[in-house]
Order: structure tokens, then C-alpha cells, then sequence
């Protein structure tokens, strides 16, 4: 083994992702460098890379279903080549095709799911593309359980209790109307994410034996009016098609099925 490379490349080498990165970001580098003599030294002509084929002498290993790669040292003589081609990509073409992270206010698996999903089950779901509950949820719409798991290799109980979970209502807001001349001018408004509520469909919702006011309703989610008393309590809601959930009004709450 090459003791010239640094502990991490020698024990297991680096992941692939790192390594084109550290490969483009250098040729990033390359590329401003160009930028500034042309501008700087106001020069007519001068040259560019037109495209990079790079054949590397590596030894390629699979550790938890991520690709990592050790460069051979000399004498090593039965790596692996791999073969890699770059070519340059303008930025509308960047912006077009990268995943808008600006858009994405779901909560990630992490924060949605929490203990209910391991290290290595969010791994897996990332590999199909599902990085927030909104993308797990729609996914389970479209396409079921059963090919999510097959998809991702998930055993089907581990994933019927995050699907269980994602699916629960969670307070995704909570708004104060503020006063008037000393009196209130409006209750609390609380805006409760519910992914597996149905279309149409309000769900009845109550706290401390009183009825809580539905007052708005949208996609997968609804606004309730509580009165300040219920504020920080219990409330219990029924969607009428499936077990009643109970979820406390605080600001980040999530919802769990109340045994019967």
C-alpha cells in the first residue's frame, strides 16, 4: 500500500462523489484563472480546454452501497482503470436540471421520521430520489408500499411504520392575531400539515371537551381557530377514515394514533 497518501485514502479510499468533486472544483479554478488573464491582461486570444479524458489506475470498493475509490501506488499493478470523460455544462443547463432546494419546505426524512428510520433506510430512500416526507408521501400515493419497498430494498415492516409516521398530522404554523384597543382582534390560527387527509373531507377536531373550528382548508392541510385555553394542549382528530390522532398544538408537534 502506498504510505504516501494520506490515512483515510490509504484505509479505504475516497468516496466517488468526493473525488469529482475535488477534480471539478479544481478545474473550476483553472477556468477563473483563465477568466482573470483574459480580462486583466486584456488578451485577444487564448485557450481553453476543450475537453478532459482521464484514464485512473484505482482499486474500487463498495462499502454500504456507496462506491469508494483508492488510487493505485506504483508497484500496485492490479487495479482497476477507470475512465473518465468532462466535458463543460452552462449554467441554464445547471439551472435547469439541479433540484431546486429553495422549493423544498418539507421536512427531511430526518426531522419528519426521526428514531422511526435508521442511518441506512434513509440512504436507501435518497437513493430512489425521496429526501423529505412530501416526496415519501407522494411516492406512497402513486406507486404503493410495496414498490417503495422493492425500489429501495426496505424491509416492509421497517417501512410501514415510517410511512405510519410520515403520514401523521404535524402543526407546520402557528400565528397570533395580536390585539386591538387592548382587546383580541383574532385567536390563534394553527396550520396543521395531515398527508393522508382526503379531498373534500374536513376532519373533526376537539380538545378539553370542546369542539376546536376548522376554518380553512387545502391541500393535505387545514387551519385551525382554538381558544387560548386549548392552546399547548391535546387536541383529538378524526378524519373519518381511519384511527383518531392525537396531536398537541405547539409549534412543531406531530400527530401519533390514539389506541383504541
Amino acid at each position: 500500500m502506498n504510505s504516501s497518501l494520506p490515512p483515510l485514502v490509504q484505509d479505504q479510499g475516497l468516496p466517488f462523489d468526493l473525488l469529482l468533486q475535488a477534480l471539478t472544483a479544481q478545474l473550476d479554478k483553472a477556468q477563473a484563472a483563465m477568466a482573470i488573464k483574459a480580462r486583466v491582461a486584456q488578451l485577444p486570444l487564448t485557450f481553453a480546454l476543450k475537453d478532459i479524458n482521464i484514464d485512473l489506475r484505482a482499486y474500487v470498493r463498495v462499502v454500504n452501497d456507496e462506491i469508494y475509490v483508492r488510487p493505485a501506488g506504483p508497484g500496485e499493478q492490479d487495479a482497476s482503470v477507470l475512465k473518465m470523460a468532462f466535458t463543460t455544462i452552462t449554467k441554464p443547463m445547471i439551472e435547469e436540471n439541479a433540484v431546486d432546494f429553495a422549493a423544498q419546505t418539507a421536512p427531511s426524512l430526518r426531522e419528519a421520521l426521526g428514531d422511526a428510520i435508521s442511518d441506512e433506510d434513509e440512504r436507501r430512500l435518497e437513493q430512489i430520489g425521496v429526501r423529505n416526507v412530501q416526496q415519501l408521501n407522494e411516492l406512497r400515493r402513486n406507486a404503493g408500499a410495496d414498490v417503495i419497498a422493492r425500489l429501495s430494498r426496505l424491509p416492509v415492516n421497517r417501512l410501514q411504520q415510517a410511512l405510519l409516521k410520515a403520514s401523521a398530522p404535524r402543526v407546520s404554523h402557528i400565528e397570533s392575531g395580536g390585539s386591538v384597543e387592548g382587546r383580541e382582534a383574532m385567536g390563534h390560527r394553527v396550520t396543521v400539515q395531515a398527508p393522508g387527509m382526503r379531498i373534500g373531507r374536513l376532519p373533526r377536531v376537539r380538545a378539553a371537551g370542546l369542539d376546536v373550528p376548522v376554518v380553512a382548508s387545502g391541500d393535505e392541510q387545514f387551519v385551525l381557530a382554538p381558544m387560548a385555553i386549548q392552546m399547548g394542549e391535546d387536541v383529538e382528530i378524526d378524519f373519518g377514515d381511519g384511527p383518531t390522532q392525537r396531536l398537541r398544538l405547539a409549534e412543531g408537534a406531530i400527530g401519533e394514533a390514539v389506541s383504541p
